[in-house]
């Protein structure tokens, strides 16, 4: 990106004419990252649990990185999630999960145990995965996910993403918020430590990070 480009972007409120950006950003960093598009046959399927329901459930809780991409001012990246996620969870199983798991059916059973699950299979079953009581939530209540585009990867909007979210977080009455990062993604692990986060669980899959908004 051009540094002129660089200079006409800006962190926004989202809109709802965004909803098919999320769909797109996710997709295309989905793989710790780095693009997603051929791990999927179905293009909006990890937007659909990792972005948009967040987006349907509490638009306050979305911010937007607009910018210049092909000549087309359009979101580049994104930040989202809830200042609850036990009101969050609650929501997605009563209202999401279900036209979402009868969608996206779970691996068979009698798929050999040796095989790695896929990408997209992993993500298929988080369609069918209970969500579980975490012992964070009272001090960290909140959790996000952000993502941004290859083209601005970089250049320090992912710092500025965080602290105006945080500060949006803060003036909701959030305390504290989590987020979970996946072990292969090392770039973004460095960038939550350099952000201030501090670890609150280490799992083989990745690591969960913590922050207070008032720290």
């Amino acid at each position: 990106m051009r540094q002129n480009q660089q200079s006409d972007m800006r962190i926004r409120d989202y809109a709802v004419t965004d909803l098919p950006y999320l769909y797109e950003i996710c997709l295309k960093t989905g793989d710790s990252g780095k693009d997603a598009t051929s791990l999927f046959s179905d293009p909006f399927m990890i937007g659909q649990f990792y972005a948009v329901p967040y987006a349907i459930f509490d638009p306050r809780c979305v911010l937007v990185i607009e910018g210049e991409a092909a000549g087309v001012v359009r979101p580049l990246g994104y930040i989202l999630g809830t200042t609850d996620t036990r009101a969050y969870n609650s929501w997605f199983d009563r209202e999401w999960r279900p036209a979402a798991a009868a969608m996206y059916p779970p691996v068979p059973e009698n798929s050999p145990a040796s095989t790695p699950l896929t990408l997209s299979q992993r993500i298929r079953a988080l369609f069918h995965t209970p969500f579980h009581e975490m012992p964070w939530l009272d001090e960290y209540p909140g959790h996000i996910h952000i993502d941004l585009l290859p083209v601005i990867q970089g250049g320090g909007w992912g710092g500025r993403l965080m602290q105006a979210y945080e500060e949006r977080l803060k003036n909701l009455g959030c305390k504290g918020f989590h987020l979970g990062v996946g072990g292969r993604n090392e770039r973004a692990v460095d960038f939550y430590r350099r952000y201030g986060m501090i670890e609150l669980q280490a799992a083989t899959w990745g690591v969960v990070f913590g922050k207070l908004t008032s720290s």
